[in-house]
């Protein structure tokens, strides 16, 4: 994330589409990158020094202090020294103030610690930050994957002084409002035909502007990568000015590690088990959400019948505690599901009379059969009850 010092201002406007490293950067980010790795194992402040200079290929200054700033934050650093610096700078000022020669106090400092003078001196401000050592960048680090990390930390800069910020997310919505509720965020999510709007606040619309909310909120930005197709805009502030930062599908942000598909094995394993033995049925993992008791319900699945065109909700319900079935089933009936099928662990659920009106309910120990989802999902002759959980023989 980059510092206020480094963000773009724009002169063209309140609506901000930043101006992003693209291909006709990588040859000045291949030169900074080369610039880097060549200081590997040296004191920082000899890299400074490298910097001020001109690059065999020159970058837009602007972009290149923000590369720079995220090399910076991507390289290691070590102290490297033959003693602790704060052990040698014991001994020698101890050995001074008793009234010796600098010459002397060196030598008896080294014999006191067993070093050679040499590497008593260089040892002695080896923690200073310019004087650590560099170490390696990552290895897979180049200077495309360089530009999209820019990219990311610029957005991410500008997210994190905001005072709101909206998302309009589909296909990976339940990801990112999952996400946000983790991170503890003032948000608010409501659906959309295609997805879901979530809306959030941001820290300097907060009595306290805190880093940690703002770097929170920062955090959603590589996940937008992952969405089928999002928008997000933010308001910020930046120079009394107030601005809005547009970010949309096809901008070069660097992205998280994929979300997970599945939570948890069984699920996976469903899927695994319905596309081998029922082709006909495409598995949907994120439906639209739905709306009940003022919160979005993401179903765990729909299951389209490709030649019929049926769709049927399903929801796995696993291990659970009494508090968290109560609230899921509560939602399940205020959202007035048409075709619902629930899939629940027999050995906890047994008993119940609760379940949603008109829900299939389908039983299961330790995997979720298919053919019995399949046989639940078949039309009811009219008068007849829903399915419950079979009693453990």
């Amino acid at each position: 994330m980059l510092p206020e010092g480094l963000l773009p201002r724009p002169d063209d406007g309140p609506a901000l589409r930043p101006r992003y490293l693209r291909d006709d950067d990588l040859p000045w980010l291949r030169a900074l990158l080369d610039v880097f790795r060549a200081h590997v194992g040296r004191p920082r402040r000899e890299l400074m020094d490298r910097l001020r200079e001109p690059l065999s290929v020159e970058g837009p200054p602007d972009k290149r202090k923000r590369a720079v700033h995220v090399l910076e934050r991507l390289t290691r650093r070590r102290v490297k020294a033959a003693v602790k610096p704060g052990e040698a700078r014991a001994a020698l000022f101890g050995a001074r103030a008793k009234g010796l020669t600098r010459d002397e106090a060196i030598r008896v400092a080294a014999e006191a610690l067993e070093v050679e003078p040499t590497a008593l001196l260089e040892s002695l401000f080896a923690d200073l930050p310019g004087e650590r050592r560099l170490l390696a960048l990552p290895a897979d680090l180049g200077p495309d994957q360089l530009a999209l990390r820019t990219n990311l930390a610029m957005v991410q800069g500008l997210v994190a002084r905001s005072q709101r910020v909206t998302v309009r997310a589909h296909g990976g919505a339940r990801d990112l409002v999952r996400h946000a509720r983790l991170m503890g965020l003032l948000c608010e999510a409501r659906p959309l035909k295609a997805g879901a709007m979530l809306d959030l606040s941001g820290p300097y619309a907060l009595f306290r502007r805190t880093r940690v909310y703002g770097r929170a909120l920062a955090s959603l930005v590589p996940r937008l990568p992952w969405c089928d197709d999002f928008e997000l805009r933010a308001d910020y502030r930046l120079d009394d000015e107030a601005r809005t930062l547009v970010v949309q599908p096809g901008d070069p942000l660097f992205p998280c590690a994929e979300p997970r598909r599945f939570d948890s094995k069984l699920e996976a394993r469903f899927a695994r088990d319905l596309a081998r033995h029922a082709p006909d049925w495409d598995l949907v993992r994120e439906p639209l959400p739905l709306e009940a008791e003022g919160a979005l319900i993401f179903p765990d699945f729909e299951l389209v019948h490709r030649p019929s065109g049926e769709r049927v909700l399903l929801e796995i319900v696993g291990f659970w505690t009494e508090g968290y079935l109560e609230t899921k089933l509560r939602r399940l009936r205020a959202a007035s599901i048409d075709r619902l099928v629930l899939c629940v662990d027999a050995e906890r659920a047994c008993g119940r009379s609760d379940w949603p009106a008109g829900a299939r309910v389908v039983p299961y120990r330790r995997r979720v059969d298919v053919g019995e989802v399949l046989a639940a999902i078949t039309p009811r002759p009219p008068g007849t009850r829903p399915c419950r959980p079979r009693e453990d023989r």
